[in-house]
Formats: structure tokens, C-alpha cells, sequence
């Protein structure tokens, strides 16, 4: 139905009348919600006489032109809102709002939302502010238009987010609020999953591709209704769902590294790795030969044009008269990285009448070469039976194949405090092959068992985790000595073989899992209530092989083997029958049992959510270690009680106030109970089956402010008081007669900070940032000398926790002209220095430095349906550097520090940027 609609505001232009006839006029305006007023940026409005259109922009305004004087039909669209077609006259150019109203009531018949609108940044807002918790969530079209293509790249640029990168320099584990990833986990579609990792629960996010998701929440607050091992926070990935008609979505991309045109590419074949060890194929009374080790993967070639590749599919609809959804999506990403590395490992010595002193022993350079698959598939279908019941089955797999060259080169340093000596020069090359999968299958149903009264839903859940590293080889070879730390002299024993490892991983993770919840609505005193109880149900196993294979070169006539290439040299197997008494071959199964019971009931303006979880964890393990030996298997059990309280006032229908409280726990690695026992240098390091979980009481408060659709302001603070926080370190009272390193449970700690979130836009031009203050502290043992002589006790060590950043920010700038359909956006984000790796000796942690990385992505539409797009990473070529404090005891200068620095340089990574062009289309 055509009809006119009032205009608010009409301006003309000063045109005479005489003139306005031929004259071509403009209309402008905004576009809103007629019931709340906001803008809504995106939405369409084409005139249907000629072929002028406009599209809102970020702010809700648009702009129409080159319109003569005349009587014109305007059709406003908006994805979840009703088609506005009206009438108006033109005499001169013109300024007008535009009223559309939501189709809340027609798509509730049928329970869908538009898909579009699933995606899109507004949703994601909204859906913050309408939540029971904190939390923060970023949308499909977010990522899209984004630098990323990760789920843990994508993370970084949440308010209190973090990332732990792997050894390609790839986010891979998320730091949510200074909390380390032990104490985060993760979720696929609301369920928990579990990790290939073979020492730890958490998972690693770069499996994850980003485009098969509708958007991914970052939960920072636990209600009754989720599990409870969570201290800082969740990452839960909602795959995209079955949508209400045709959806199509594919992407097909290049790219190159900027390391790689730099130089070529390491190569070795991974087709020609042993993928059983010799233990394995022949049983466990072989005694292994040479000639079972293949020399194949240690055969480096060079390649020179190494593209990269990536393409994804995502279709769906719903048939049988909208009763039956199916979405099917897949992702594949296959990338070639290089990274140049220095690596200075520092170490402690004793001095006569002082305190220890840092040495550097050994300064490595390394040249890494990494290939890299990953693929995921995902599919979604449901049925509804009828408006009361519906079935849905979900399943997602994501594997990542990772190839890794690494050629290096290891200087030995003088002794400390001796006059200048001798230095000698070592080879060290690797090459790594690892495949990690994920995989998460779940039957659900939703069923309205009393018409808005009483709803039951369920979940049976089978997952998961494999990772398989086949035949890890390492070698090294002499190359010489050098003098006074000048150029090699190589005048004795120049490139002579020396030690060669060969080691087989496997492990996997695999869980049995059901849920089941049951919501209650009704009024008392005229106050509304959901009443939600539940429970749920994990039967977790794990399996973890090792082997181990020691070489050792047949010497010649003169004792020795010169090194001339990996095909011509002969070497024995020191340990034939592998190393099947390591404690890494372990077996170990976690029996997790929960109920909960949820209040949720409104009071005029004020939310409440008040309830209690009970949890209870029964584990056992077992080990391949001798009988002899102490605590060969054991079993742990205990019981917690989670209460939490959510408060949310609402000002107004754009301003929330929260006020937060919740317990939670967090569970030691399967590896850690582990009674293993390794033989250093210097200490033993050893498991500990009497480790403690830790146990948190966690307070937040945040203010939410939606001024329109696109933008946000978002200020909060949190606290966490930390019972029996796990950390590495010396536990024993008599260092001297026992040095055992080991995790344990240290006190107390606390964690406590802020979060700043603001988005805005005007026109064409947004900014989004977030600053977040963190600051924890925790005291551990630490080793430390007098006069070459250990403390007794160990002193403690006042720190934050392991991965915390004091600072984190995120900045873009964005620019959209929904016009011409070109998106922009320059991102920067800056990760305080933070402790990398604790040392356990006194005062010599190893601290990453302030890292700031820039990115950049455009897309630009042609036509309705496709775009193209460019993404560029890493844009000034930021390393990752990591230091001690002080300065080395070394009798020559250590390579590679900076003059008259008080620190000394442990690591420094450059990766490069990196680029990708491609095309999409959108149906």
C-alpha cells in the first residue's frame, strides 16, 4: 500500500521558482526506527521512477540527487523492518526523516530472524545489551570487513583481550583480562570442546577459521547456566545457522608473505615422514635399526613462488514449507610464512661475595619456513515439527596441518668473567610436522511444553581432539670455532656430526556429554520470573603416546664424522627400544557432574539473576613409568558450590547499568597431575598429582550506553580474588639438598583493572577503540645465591601473573560509503610488556615487550552481489622481542644487544607483512 508520509523538516535551497522546473534538487535525511528513533545505517532507499538510490549511512543519514521537480515513489528497506513505499512532490531540494517499523510480530509467527541481520554490527550490539552477563561479542560482518582470518586474530581486537602467538607468529590463545589461557576456555554453538593440546585444556583459536562463524562472544561474567571452570572468561563460536531463505556466501583469495619475497621458502616433504614409530609397527619388543629412519624430511629444497591460497563456501535455506534449515559452510586456508629469529637464552651463574649473575651461553639464529593447512567444515540442520518442538544437529571439524622448517645456527659464548677465549659455532636444524583436529557433533532439542510457560531443551554431545606431531627431527652438526668473538675460524673439526633426536606425539582428547535445561515463566505479585534449572554431564578420556629415538654418529678412522649432507654419514641408535616408561604416555579420564538452579525476574527497571551451581570433578590417571616408581596412577576427586548475582538496571531502552558476582574455578592440566620426573642440569622437574584446583570470587561492574545502532560506549571494572593460583616454582624448603621444579598452588593473588569501549561515527567516518588497565599479583619461590651459595628458604618473588598486560588498546579508523560501497579501516593494537616466560630464578623473568601492530583491510562492492577485497597484516613489520633485565657477565660482548641498554635481548622475531587480495559474493 502507497501512502504519503509527513515530512519533518523541509528546507529548500533558495532556488527561484522560475528556475525550479529544470533544476536538479537533493534529498536528504535519516532513516529510523519509528518506534525508538534510532538510526538505522545500511538501510536502502531507491526512487522508483529513474534509477537514483542512497543508502544510510553510518549514521543513519542518506542522501538521494540530481532529481528534477516532479511527483516520485520512494521504497525505503531495512533487513527486520516492514518496506516503507510512499509519495512525495518535489519543488526544491529537501530534508526529511523517514519512519520504518519493525517486523517483530510477523517473523515471530515463525520464530526466524532475517539472516542479514544475524550478521550484522548492530545485532552484535544489541545483543550485548539485551544479555543476562558481561560480555562482548563481534559480529560476522565485523570480521568480514576486518584484517583477520583466525578466530584468535579476531579476538585482539575485544577490550581486555590478548593473544599468546605461536611459533609462526599467529595468535593462538586468548588472555582474557590478564588471565592466562589456563584459565579460559572454549565453546562451539554454547558447548564446551576440547583440546588437542598434549599437556593442557585449553584450545588453540588459530585452528579456527573466521569465516564460518555468525559471530563470536566473548563472555566475560559466568551465570548458573554455564560451566564454571572459567576465571577470566569464555570464547564461544556460534556457527552460522539455517536461514529463512536462499543464503550464499563464498570468498576465493591470494596473497603472499613479505618474508618470502625476501627470501625462498625451506621445504621438505611431509609425505615422506614415518607416521608410526618403529615402537608401533613392529611392536613393543623391536629393537630399532638405522635404516627404519627416513632422511627424506631432513632434505631441505628451495622454493621460490610460495602464493598463498584461501576459499570459503557457506549456502543454506529452508524447505517443506520453512520446517526444514540446512546450512552447510567450509573453509580452506593454505598459507607459506617465513620468520627470521635470535634467540638468546639467558642463564644463572654464582659469584664469589654477590648475588647470581645472568650469563648468555648460547646465541642462536634461526631461519623458520612454515606451511600451513587449515580447513573447517561446518553443517547445520533443523526441523520444526511444529511452532512447540524442533531438532537440530550440529557438527564442526577444524584441522590445521602445520609444516615447519627450521634452519639455525648456535654460537657458543665464552665463559663468564674469564679473559677472552674460544667460542664454537654449532648447526641446528629441524623440521616439524603436526596435525591438530577438532571435532564437535551435538543433537539438540527445544520443546514448548506449556505454551509460554514451561520450555525444556537438551543437548547430547560427542567431541573430539587429536594432535599427532609423527617422527620430530633434530640435528646438529659442528661448524667450528671462533676466537675472541670475531668471524669462525673453522680450523678444527669443522661440520662434525653430532647428536640426532627423532620423537613421535600422539594424543587425544575425547568427550560423551549431555545437557538438559528446564525454564518455568509465571508471575507472582505482578512481577514476571523465569525459573531455570538443569544439569549436565562429561565423560572425558585421554590417550597420550610418546617415543623417543637417541642417535649418535659411528665414528671414523680420526673419531669423528665429517658432515657432508644428510645422505652421507652413518649413525646408531643409541636406545633401540624407544622410551615407552616415559610418564608422557599417559592415560587419563575427567568425569564432570553439574546442576544449577536460576532465578530471573524483573522489577520495573531493575534485571535479576540470581542462582547457584554445584560442580563435582572425579579424574584418574594412569602411566607407563615403572611400578617402582611413586604415584604411578592416582585419582583426585572434589565438589564446588558456584553462587553468582547479576544485577542490570536499565536507565532507559539504550543505557544499562550491571553489577556482577561470580565463583568459579579453574582445573589443573592433565599433565601436571602427571607424576613425571625429568632430570636437569641443575633441578629436577616433576608433576604434581597433590595439586590443588583454583577457586575465584570475581566482581564486575559496567556502564552500557547504545546511542545509535553502530555506535557504544561501554566503561567497566573488575575485580578477582584468587585462591590457589597454579604457577611454576620451588615448593621445597631445602633447596640445596633438592631442587625440584614444579607446578603448584602459591597462596593467594589478585587481579583487578578497567575497560573502555567507545565506537562512534559521523558520515562516512567511525572510530572504535578500547583501552584496558590491568594489575595482578602473585609471590612464588625463587632460587637464588650468596657468595655461590642458595638461599634456604627459597625467597619469594612478588609478580603479576604470567601473560598479564598492564596496558591493552585497540584503535580503528573506519571509513563507509555505502554509495559507492567502499568499507576501509586502519587498525592498531598495542599489547603491553607482559611476562613471557617465569624464570626460576630470582629477578630473571623473561619479559615480552610493548608491541604495537598496525593493519589494514578494504572492500569495495561491484554490483549487487560481489566485492572485492584487501587485507594487508603486520604493516610496519613489528618483531615480537622479549628481554631480561640487567645486563650479561660475559666475557665478550653477547650479539645482537643494543649499546648502553640496561636489558639484554632474549628473543627477537620478525615475521613480515603479510598480503591478501580477493573477491566475495553475497546472495
Amino acid at each position: 500500500m502507497i501512502r504519503t508520509i509527513p515530512v519533518f523538516f523541509l528546507c529548500f535551497c533558495g532556488i527561484s521558482t522560475a528556475f525550479s522546473q529544470q533544476a536538479d534538487f537533493t534529498i536528504k535525511g535519516k532513516i529510523l526506527d519509528a518506534q525508538t528513533r534510532e538510526q538505522l545505517p545500511g538501510a536502502t532507499i531507491r526512487v522508483t521512477e529513474g534509477k537514483q538510490a542512497g543508502t544510510a549511512r553510518l549514521d543513519g543519514t542518506f542522501t538521494v540527487d540530481k532529481l528534477s521537480a516532479g511527483t516520485y515513489h520512494l521504497q525505503v528497506s531495512y533487513i527486520g523492518y516492514r518496506t516503507l513505499d510512499t509519495v512525495i512532490n518535489v519543488q526544491g531540494s529537501m530534508v526529511l526523516n523517514l519512519l520504518l517499523r519493525d517486523n517483530t510480530q510477523e517473523l515471530k509467527a515463525v520464530n526466524v530472524s532475517a539472516k542479514q541481520d544475524q550478521e550484522s554490527s548492530q545485532s552484535a550490539k544489541k545483543a550485548e545489551m539485551l544479555a543476562g552477563n558481561v560480555m562482548n561479542i563481534i559480529s560476522a560482518k565485523t570480521i568480514q570487513l576486518s584484517p583477520d582470518i583466525t578466530i584468535a586474530n579476531v579476538l585482539q581486537r575485544v577490550s581486555g583481550v590478548s593473544l599468546e602467538r605461536s611459533s609462526s607468529g599467529e595468535g593462538r590463545y586468548a588472555i582474557i583480562r590478564g588471565m592466562d589461557q589456563r584459565y579460559n576456555y572454549t565453546l562451539i554453538n554454547g558447548i564446551k570442546i576440547p583440546s588437542p593440546d598434549n599437556k593442557n585444556r585449553y584450545v588453540p583459536l588459530d585452528l579456527f577459521p573466521a569465516e564460518l562463524v555468525e559471530r563470536v562472544e566473548v563472555n566475560k561474567t559466568l551465570t548458573p547456566n554455564m560451566e564454571g571452570d572459567a576465571i577470566g572468561g569464555t570464547v564461544n563460536m556460534v556457527m552460522k545457522n539455517a536461514p529463512d531463505h536462499l543464503y550464499l556466501n563464498g570468498q576465493l583469495s591470494t596473497g603472499y608473505s613479505q618474508s618470502l619475497i625476501d627470501r625462498p621458502f625451506d621445504y621438505f616433504p611431509t609425505s615422506a615422514i614415518n607416521r608410526t614409530s618403529p615402537y608401533e609397527a613392529n611392536g613393543p619388543a623391536y629393537l630399532a635399526k638405522p635404516e627404519d629412519f627416513t632422511r627424506d624430511n631432513l632434505n631441505y629444497t628451495k622454493k621460490y613462488f610460495t602464493p598463498n591460497m584461501m576459499g570459503s563456501l557457506s549456502v543454506g535455506n529452508r524447505f517443506f514449507d520453512k520446517k526444514l534449515g540446512i546450512m552447510l559452510g567450509g573453509s580452506y586456508q593454505h598459507t607459506y610464512k617465513g620468520y627470521h629469529s635470535i634467540f638468546n637464552p639467558g642463564e644463572y651463574h654464582d659469584k664469589a661475595n654477590s648475588d647470581g649473575v645472568l650469563y648468555i651461553k648460547h646465541a642462536y639464529v634461526r631461519d623458520y619456513s612454515t606451511e600451513l593447512t587449515r580447513t573447517g567444515l561446518n553443517a547445520k540442520v533443523d526441523y520444526r515439527f511444529n511452532d512447540r518442538n524442533k531438532l537440530s544437529l550440529y557438527s564442526f571439524t577444524a584441522m590445521l596441518e602445520d609444516a615447519q622448517a627450521r634452519l639455525g645456527r648456535d654460537t657458543l659464548q665464552p665463559a663468564p668473567r674469564t679473559a677472552p677465549g674460544i667460542g664454537q659455532v654449532w648447526y641446528l636444524n629441524r623440521s616439524k610436522y603436526q596435525r591438530q583436529t577438532i571435532n564437535s557433533t551435538s543433537l539438540q532439542g527445544n520443546h514448548d511444553l506449556l505454551p509460554q510457560r514451561l520450555w525444556l531443551d537438551w543437548s547430547a554431545v560427542y567431541s573430539k581432539a587429536t594432535s599427532i606431531i609423527p617422527d620430530l627431527t633434530e640435528f646438529e652438526y659442528d661448524g667450528g670455532y671462533y676466537i675472541d668473538g670475531t668471524k669462525e675460524e673453522s680450523y678444527q673439526h669443522p661440520n662434525i656430526l653430532q647428536q640426532y633426536n627423532r620423537a613421535w606425539w600422539k594424543n587425544n582428547d575425547r568427550d560423551y556429554a549431555g545437557y538438559l535445561n528446564a525454564t518455568y515463566a509465571a508471575k507472582v505479585a505482578g512481577i514476571p520470573f523465569n525459573l531455570t534449572g538443569g544439569g549436565m554431564f562429561r565423560a572425558k578420556h585421554r590417550d597420550n603416546f610418546y617415543q623417543n629415538y637417541n642417535m649418535a654418529p659411528v665414528p671414523d678412522g680420526q673419531n669423528m664424522q665429517q658432515w657432508v649432507d644428510i645422505y652421507h654419514y652413518n649413525w646408531t641408535v643409541i636406545n633401540p627400544a624407544g622410551s615407552p616408561a616415559e610418564a608422557n604416555n599417559y592415560r587419563a579420564d575427567e568425569n564432570i557432574s553439574a546442576a544449577y538452579a536460576m532465578l530471573k525476574f524483573t522489577v520495573k527497571k531493575l534485571e535479576t539473576i540470581i542462582g547457584v551451581r554445584m560442580e563435582h570433578t572425579d579424574q584418574q590417571f594412569e602411566t607407563d613409568v615403572p611400578v617402582t616408581q611413586d604415584a604411578k596412577s592416582g585419582k583426585i576427586n572434589y565438589s564446588d558450590v558456584l553462587p553468582s548475582v547479576h544485577f542490570k538496571y536499565m536507565l532507559n531502552s539504550r543505557t544499562n547499568l550491571r553489577l556482577s558476582y561470580f565463583s568459579s574455578i579453574s582445573r589443573p592440566g592433565y599433565f601436571e597431575l602427571v607424576p613425571y620426573n625429568y632430570q636437569g642440569d641443575e633441578w629436577t622437574e616433576r608433576g604434581n598429582p597433590l595439586l590443588k584446583h583454583t577457586t575465584a570470587n570475581n566482581f564486575d561492574l559496567r556502564y552500557e550506553f547504545l546511542p545509535k545502532p553502530d555506535e557504544q560506549l561501554l566503561i567497566g571494572a573488575f575485580y578477582k580474588n584468587i585462591q590457589n593460583p597454579i604457577e611454576y616454582g620451588f615448593s621445597l624448603t631445602n633447596v640445596q639438598s633438592n631442587l625440584v621444579y614444579q607446578p603448584n598452588n602459591f597462596g593467594d593473588a589478585t587481579n583487578f583493572g578497567f575497560e573502555l569501549v567507545y565506537e562512534k561515527y559521523i558520515r562516512n567516518f567511525g572510530i572504535r577503540i578500547n583501552y584496558t588497565y590491568t594489575n595482578s599479583s602473585i609471590e612464588t619461590s625463587k632460587l637464588k645465591t650468596f657468595n655461590k651459595v642458595f638461599l634456604d628458604p627459597a625467597p619469594l618473588e612478588k609478580r603479576p601473573l604470567q601473560g598479564q598486560s598492564a596496558h591493552i588498546a585497540n584503535a580503528a579508523l573506519l571509513y563507509k560509503n555505502s554509495t559507492i560501497g567502499l568499507d576501509m579501516q586502519l587498525n592498531w593494537q598495542f599489547t603491553g610488556k607482559r611476562i613471557a616466560l617465569v624464570s626460576p630464578y630470582y629477578g630473571f623473568d623473561y619479559w615480552q615487550k610493548d608491541m604495537h601492530l598496525f593493519d589494514f583491510s578494504a572492500e569495495k562492492k561491484i554490483g549487487k552481489h560481489f566485492s572485492v577485497f584487501a587485507k594487508i597484516q603486520n604493516l610496519l613489520n613489528t618483531p615480537y622481542e622479549v628481554y631480561i633485565k640487567g645486563v650479561p657477565d660475559n666475557a665478550v660482548p653477547v650479539p645482537y644487544q643494543k649499546a648502553g641498554s640496561n636489558e639484554t635481548l632474549a628473543q627477537k622475531d620478525v615475521y613480515g607483512q603479510t598480503y591478501q587480495l580477493g573477491v566475495r559474493f553475497i546472495l
